[in-house]
């Protein structure tokens, strides 16, 4: 028992690296990680405001992409963390389907889809 008391310090930094190293490999971004649906979410609704904001399809786009491009930029500067490629495919399908989808059911002069009884 004093021997896992005196080593218990040491047994604490080595646990706390092993946590980090794994945590810094690549294969931890998966395609369907936990965070991807976020991802597309939030490019999503950005798709769909940006399709309310230019009557350019590629424009509103990149207008609802702004967003996502800085937050990859921001954990790419963080420890541990990087610009992950695949966020962006989520982060661009999203956008392309909000555009797509706002211009169809909002359409430039308002709600354009109606539901017909």
């Amino acid at each position: 028992m004093n021997a896992i008391l005196k080593n218990l310090p040491i047994l604490t930094l080595l646990a706390g690296a092993a946590g980090t190293a794994v945590a810094c490999e690549p294969w931890r971004d998966d395609w369907m990680g936990r965070d991807k649906a976020a991802h597309f979410g939030a490019s999503l609704a950005l798709g769909v405001a940006g399709s309310r904001l230019t009557n350019e399809p590629w424009e509103a786009v990149g207008l609802a992409l702004i967003p996502g491009v800085a937050k990859e930029l921001y954990d790419a500067g963080q420890a541990c963390n990087r610009f992950s490629w695949k966020d962006m495919g989520w982060n661009v399908a999203g956008a392309v389907l909000g555009v797509g989808g706002g211009y169809w059911m909002l359409g430039p002069s308002g709600v354009s889809w109606r539901m017909g009884f």
